[in-house]
This record gives structure tokens, C-alpha cells and sequence, in this order.
């Protein structure tokens, strides 16, 4: 007869149970092998993948770096007009990819400003602001055998000649700087090597804002011949509808760096604001196919070899000031003077 079955063995919810005691139970140690061997391959598989990732960042950001110091670099001296017209180009393209990024702007808005070599004026951006009239258009005694926006200006400054009339609430030849400070050292250095005068527009002459801005307002309504600016005070004039972008004849940048060796195109506030103006008034005003004869809006970069004087006067004057130390003991200069012519 069949052996009775153990009702001991059997589960009440209708599963059979495990069996008894001598079915052998699996092994803790082995198990907890397993689950350290997974948790170790699965952080090495994430740190490689990380490394990778680091990688490829790296090299990106190193080729995008590249292409900022690049054309940062003057172009050599000799090089033809359509090279310094693409350098002219890379150089406000890469400020515009570093002002997108600064204000997160969206791959439409991007896509908005794409520079084109028929902007830009070629010149040499060595080439000071002192110097520019001649440099761009040769040396005097001769007609300029280049025109462009402009160019009636610079012609007559480099003749000597009083400038052409400008259209109403418009400027010939505006310069672009980054600060108000440096408006007024290219005023200067305009004003004497071009023997014309030269109007500021920046935050400048006391009192209010507001009061300023009327001020020069008053003066651009008749139109300016040759204006010296900081891209914020040009955005607000063209704002407030002081002044007409479309009567804008040529835009200078004057590519002086400061002690942090930051330009107008590199400062991040008189970039946006160059950008702001650009974007709003200028786009529909630059040339897209040929660089333009002499109406339209033109733009020309220059003066970065001037920060280096500048830079290295300032070091000088703080390793040697201008003063010279006396002794206590020794007697004034005008009494010393006394001393030795009596003698």
C-alpha cells in the first residue's frame, strides 16, 4: 500500500510547501558576490562613459577657443582686402556666437545675425585711430581711390578740408568705444591729428540722464559730421528716436583694450549693446551682396594695437610716480635753486 501522505507537508493555501529540511538553502555569500560584482561593473561603465563625455566637451570647447583667439589676432601686415574683410567677419561672428550664449538666446534668434564680408571696410585693425584717414585711403595730394560710406569724411580730414555736411539727425563717420573714458582719448586723438572737431555721445556732462541725452539730441539734429560713442548711449539716441540709423554712414570700432584686455566687441555690455542696435537697425541697412559705394552703412574695424601704449603708460606710472620724493632734511626746490645760482 502507498505510503500515507505528511499532512505536516502540505500548505493550507493549496501550494505545496518547501519540502522539509533537507532541501539545501541558497547561499547568502554567493548572492551578496554577485550583487558587488554588478554594482562594480556598473560604476566603472559610468565613469567611463563620463571620462568619454568630458572628452568630447573638452575638445569642442577647445576648438571653440581656438577660433576666439584666432581672430582676436591681427591679420599680417601685406595681406589683401578680402582676407581682412573675412577676418573682419570672423571677428564679430565669434563675438555674436559669445553674446548668444551670454544671453541664451534660441537657435532662431542666432540665426539672426550671420556677418558677411561686403560690411566691412578692409582695413588693417592695427592701424590707430590717428592715422586712419591716411591709412585707408592713402597718402594726401591725390583723390581716394576708394569709396565707401564715409569716405567723403575721411577724405577731407586726411586733406585737411573742412568735412561735408551730414544728413539730419545722422552722423558720417561714428567710432564705437567701450567705455566713456575711451571716448573721450579717441575724441582727443581725433580732434588733433584730423584738425576737426569731434562730438561725444556717453553718459557724460552732469546732471541727469535724461538731461544729457537732450543735450545731444540738440546737437544731432542738425546732423554730425564725426561722432565719437559707447554703444549704450547710441542704442538709447536711436531708441528715443533722436537719431535715424538709416542716415549712419560708416561705423568705426575702436578695438582698444582695457586692463583686462577687453575690447567693444569683447566687454560683455557694449557688446550686447552693439548687438541690440545691429539686430534692431542695422541688419536692414548693410550691404548683402557688394560693399557699397557710397550711401548705405558700412563698418570697419581698427585701433587694437592702441591699448598696448596705453596699458604699458599706465604700468609706468604706477612703478614711477610722478613726484619725486624729498628728504626731510633737504631744503625746497626754489631755495636749493638760491643756493647753487649763489654759489
Amino acid at each position: 500500500m502507498p505510503a500515507k501522505a505528511n499532512n505536516d507537508d502540505l500548505d493550507l493555501d493549496g501550494n505545496w510547501a518547501a519540502g522539509g529540511d533537507d532541501l539545501p538553502e541558497p547561499s547568502s555569500e554567493k548572492a551578496s558576490k554577485k550583487g558587488t560584482k554588478r554594482k562594480l561593473l556598473a560604476a566603472a561603465a559610468e565613469k567611463e562613459a563620463e571620462v568619454a563625455k568630458k572628452k568630447k566637451k573638452r575638445k569642442k570647447g577647445g576648438s571653440v577657443l581656438t577660433a576666439v583667439m584666432d581672430s582676436e589676432k591681427a591679420p599680417e601686415a601685406g595681406v589683401g582686402d578680402e582676407d581682412l574683410r573675412q577676418w573682419a567677419v570672423t571677428r564679430v561672428a565669434t563675438s555674436w556666437v559669445a553674446e548668444a550664449k551670454a544671453s541664451k538666446l534660441t537657435p532662431l534668434e542666432v540665426k539672426e545675425v550671420k556677418p558677411l564680408s561686403s560690411w566691412f571696410v578692409p582695413c588693417s585693425p592695427t592701424f590707430s585711430m590717428e592715422k586712419l584717414p591716411w591709412a585707408v585711403l592713402g597718402a594726401g595730394g591725390s583723390s581716394g581711390s576708394r569709396t565707401f560710406p564715409g569716405s567723403t569724411t575721411l577724405l577731407a580730414a586726411r586733406d585737411g578740408k573742412p568735412p561735408p555736411a551730414a544728413p539730419t539727425r545722422g552722423i558720417s563717420v561714428l567710432v564705437l568705444c567701450s567705455s566713456t573714458d575711451r571716448v573721450f582719448a579717441v575724441k582727443g586723438e581725433i580732434e588733433k591729428a584730423w584738425k576737426v572737431k569731434a562730438l561725444a555721445l556717453a553718459a557724460h556732462g552732469g546732471g541727469r540722464k535724461k538731461d544729457q541725452v537732450a543735450r545731444q539730441a540738440k546737437a544731432l539734429k542738425s546732423g554730425v559730421a564725426i561722432a565719437v560713442a559707447t554703444p549704450a548711449r547710441m542704442l538709447r539716441l536711436v531708441a528715443e528716436d533722436h537719431l535715424d540709423a538709416k542716415n549712419l554712414r560708416l561705423i568705426m570700432f575702436d578695438l582698444a583694450q582695457d586692463r583686462k584686455h577687453r575690447d567693444v566687441l569683447t566687454l560683455g555690455e557694449t557688446r550686447g549693446d552693439f548687438f541690440n542696435l545691429l539686430r534692431r537697425q542695422l541688419l536692414a541697412l548693410l550691404s548683402s551682396e557688394a560693399p557699397p559705394s557710397s550711401e548705405g552703412t558700412a563698418l570697419l574695424l581698427c585701433g587694437c594695437a592702441a591699448a598696448e601704449p596705453a596699458a604699458a603708460a599706465s604700468e609706468k606710472a604706477k612703478r614711477s610716480p610722478g613726484k619725486k620724493k624729498v628728504s626731510r632734511n633737504s631744503p625746497p626746490t626754489s631755495a636749493r635753486a638760491t643756493e647753487k645760482s649763489a654759489k
